[in-house]
């Protein structure tokens, strides 16, 4: 599979997502803010088929969703510190290449 998937932490991301999402599937966490982004963009899905938003608990952790995601090429995480507990997800995911980000960070 050589598929980009972004995974979305930040409660406040909002309009953000519309463009986020014409770029790549997403998996983005429920909260008020983002749950009107989430609903416009399952409404443009329906012109723009590639649009993949799914939403998750806040109680959901990066391995958890890791293992239900499936086996992408690369994750671009937002709003999730570099942690060792996020770098032992990601590893135990098969990623070898970490790196931080202005937002978060990328593994491939």
């Amino acid at each position: 599979m050589s598929r980009r998937v972004a995974i979305v932490f930040d409660k406040e991301f909002g309009e953000r997502l519309a463009t986020l999402a014409m770029r790549m599937p997403v998996w983005i966490v429920e909260s008020v803010t983002n749950r009107a982004a989430v609903s416009e963009a399952w409404n443009r899905a329906t012109e723009w088929p590639h649009i993949s938003v799914t939403v998750f608990r806040p109680t959901d952790d990066l391995k958890h969703l890791l293992s239900q995601i499936g086996h992408p090429q690369r994750v671009d995480v937002i709003g999730l510190p570099l942690t060792d507990e996020a770098r032992d997800a990601l590893h135990v995911a098969g990623f070898t290449k970490i790196a931080e980000t202005a937002e978060g960070f990328r593994a491939n």
